[in-house]
């Protein structure tokens, strides 16, 4: 199985076992993948996303995470300013460069150019050990904080993240702004967690069967409690190639502190 970075740009790619068997650390590694020309890495041959309603819980607590560089990817509200994507959204495709937080807007639930709310990006924090040079030993640290100029939503209008690791064959939905379709959200409803993996410092990530492509880098990976509450089971990094499928930095890897609630 080889993967690449779901954000606009940068490529990697993982060699894993077979689902019936945990890869090592050593499995891990990061190269240029070969897709398809005309298969999107994280969909394959059948797309199973669809059109989902930005106004609708919890799809209104994504947004568009939009740099003034032209990247795109997604996040998703976990406190009234506060949100989460992928780390490796933060710096430049080619340079690997950070990216100013005056640089970042935040478009939250946007749909066919209008936004339930904007706001800049004011600050983040990128996880303790993620390293955009050494990307296959860091994977389980693709995941930042970001601290809104202004909140966006209210309480409890935000997703909460779980802080199990949640069982092989769980029921899981995925949807973000994926790079064929920028302006709306898209969602496979019908997926699941399919397998733990680690990357080369031996983190684990999540292996998921939901249909995402390029553009979802930092959408959350949710499931649902027997409660019918919402939790994110992950953030997305990474699409399969060649076949539906992503990669997933846990939820529990982000600590309590660092969302600041």
């Amino acid at each position: 199985m080889a993967w690449r970075a779901a954000a606009f740009g940068s490529m990697l790619s993982v060699a894993s076992l077979p689902f019936s068997e945990m890869p090592l650390a050593a499995d891990v590694q990061f190269a240029e993948p070969s897709p398809s020309a005309t298969i999107l890495p994280g969909i394959g041959r059948n797309d199973d996303r669809q059109p989902v309603n930005p106004a609708d819980f919890p799809w209104r607590a994504l947004g568009r995470v939009q740099t003034a560089l032209g990247s795109r990817c997604t996040g998703f509200m976990v406190g009234p300013r506060t949100a989460i994507t992928a780390a490796h959204c933060l710096f430049r495709e080619r340079t690997r460069l950070i990216i100013q937080p005056r640089l970042i807007h935040f478009l939250l639930a946007t749909s066919r150019g209008a936004a339930a709310g904007v706001a800049l990006v004011a600050d983040f924090t990128i996880a303790p050990g993620y390293d955009p040079f050494h990307e296959s030993e860091s994977a389980g640290a693709d995941w930042a904080v970001l601290t809104l100029s202004a909140p966006l939503v209210r309480e409890g209008e935000y997703l909460r993240l779980d802080r199990t690791l949640p069982p092989r064959g769980t029921p899981a939905l995925l949807g973000g702004y994926s790079k064929d379709h920028i302006e709306i959200i898209e969602a496979d409803l019908h997926c699941l967690i399919a397998e733990q993996i680690r990357d080369a410092r031996g983190a684990v990530l999540l292996h998921h069967t939901c249909h995402a492509t390029s553009g979802t880098s930092g959408a959350p990976l949710l499931f649902r409690l027997g409660s019918g509450e919402w939790r994110v089971a992950g953030v997305q990094i990474g699409s399969v190639v060649d076949h539906a499928g992503g990669i997933a930095v846990p939820a529990a890897a982000i600590p309590t502190s660092a969302i600041g609630r």
